[in-house]
């Protein structure tokens, strides 16, 4: 990985090293004394309006140090290293992090960030799905061969309230400081649908952290991040009423990805991504 980036070391002013993060390029070191992770993002100068806006609202997000810069076929950045700890699994710390993502919804949208991209999958991609899923489970091969014709266009014509949201909002993308969480990988962001972000977090929050808790929520820990996001948005009636077909949308389009293209050589995350393919969407209730 070193050899690939000799350019973007060169530019921050950075030691030549591997990533920090084993799924995409992250980078440390420092720019005028100040410790910063260097990573990719898309997007940018509409990224960075974003989260300088959210910081301006006094939401705890980082916040371009450094750049954008277009290095190759990529625009990267550098943001401050921010210091604490990791999520720990606790009533507290999951109630502080459903309270920052409704935050991050109350602040609706402004910073024109990409719109979301609609799927458009015809009978080859839903059987590749299903083959994918063949080695796992054979519960979702109806719902993914009617996701065109009945949950996609359910959610997609319904006019949800849309918002700028991360679209990853998930335990390792967030560092828990005296104050609170800080989301320090805002880079997926985009202009969506605020529910499909929410059922994003329900389904996958517990997704690629190293050590425990190795499944989704439990219906109190889902409790506890619920309410703290409630305490931020008053989610319309439409949106309580397709709470169910959201949960299941991203089931077929993000939690199917995560199952295919899981690690499951990797114990952790093997017991995960099982515990997702058993969930009972039922549990999130709102």
């Amino acid at each position: 990985m070193t050899a690939d980036h000799t350019e973007v070391f060169e530019r921050f002013g950075i030691p030549s090293q591997e990533s920090i993060y084993p799924y995409a390029p992250v980078f440390t070191g420092l720019i005028d004394g100040v410790r910063v992770a260097v990573k990719r993002t898309h997007d940018a100068e509409a990224m960075g309006r974003w989260v300088r806006r959210l910081k301006e609202l006094g939401l705890p997000v980082v916040t371009p140090l450094a750049g954008p810069y277009e290095i190759g076929d990529d625009h990267w950045v550098a943001y401050p290293w921010v210091e604490g700890r990791a999520y720990d699994g606790s009533e507290r710390d999951l109630a502080a992090a459903g309270e920052l993502l409704g935050r991050l919804h109350a602040a609706g949208t402004k910073e024109g960030l990409a719109d979301f991209g609609w799927p458009d999958h015809d009978e080859a991609s839903v059987q590749e799905d299903v083959d994918g899923l063949a080695p796992y489970t054979s519960r979702f091969d109806e719902p993914l061969r009617a996701f065109m014709t009945t949950t996609l266009p359910a959610i997609r014509d319904a006019g949800l309230p849309v918002a700028e949201v991360s679209m990853d909002f998930k335990a390792v993308n967030l560092v828990y400081t005296g104050e609170g969480p800080v989301l320090v990988d805002p880079d997926n962001g985009e202009r969506a649908p605020r529910l499909l972000d929410l059922a994003l977090a329900a389904l996958l929050f517990h997704n690629d952290l190293d050590g425990e808790p190795a499944r989704v929520f439990t219906a109190t820990e889902w409790a506890s991040f619920r309410d703290g996001y409630l305490r931020h948005v008053e989610l319309t009636e439409k949106e309580r009423e397709l709470w169910p077909t959201a949960l299941l949308y991203m089931m077929l389009e993000w939690g199917v990805w995560t199952v295919i293209n899981g690690e499951w050589h990797l114990d952790r995350h093997a017991r995960f991504l099982t515990d997702l393919l058993a969930l009972d969407l039922g549990r999130y209730a709102l």
